[in-house]
């Protein structure tokens, strides 16, 4: 084998190692914050306008951080898992649907013993200036 064939051959094989490894989003058990969980797939438009309009800025102008939440972009694409509230690891998806998030985007507001403190978000709405506002009022129900 000539060295580019090696190359490509140990790149391919650490690329299918890669691939067969789960993508770990977060562990919920060790983070037991209150927290905003934003369930979202790489395919999802509205989630990526939701991102750039309306959480990203919060997020920048510290909002989180002065609220003490712990913001988390769970992905629910294949492969994606997390360590749930009691320490189990389950596919982000799972996690997702037991609380009622079965499409994208939708948040999810947590208290610090891992409990649902509202009913879930779905969506992006048209007007979307006032989203930011429920994402706040939201928040501040849980502290």
């Amino acid at each position: 084998m000539t060295l580019l064939q090696n190359l490509l051959s140990s790149s391919i094989a650490s690329l299918a190692i890669l691939a067969a490894s789960p993508a770990w989003a977060y562990d919920f058990g060790a983070n037991p914050g209150p927290s905003m969980v934003f369930v979202t797939q790489s395919s999802c438009h509205f989630c990526d306008r939701l991102d750039e309009q309306v959480i990203s800025p919060l997020e920048a102008s510290g909002f989180f951080d002065e609220q003490q939440v712990d913001l988390v972009r769970l992905s629910i694409d294949p492969g994606h898992r997390v360590t749930n509230f009691a320490g189990e690891a389950q596919s982000a998806v799972q996690f997702a649907s037991q609380f009622g998030a079965y499409g994208t985007p939708t948040l999810l507001f947590f208290d610090g013993q891992g409990q649902l403190t509202q009913a879930p978000l779905y969506g992006v709405p048209d007007a979307i200036d006032f989203y930011g506002y429920k994402i706040e009022q939201a928040i501040s129900d849980l502290n």
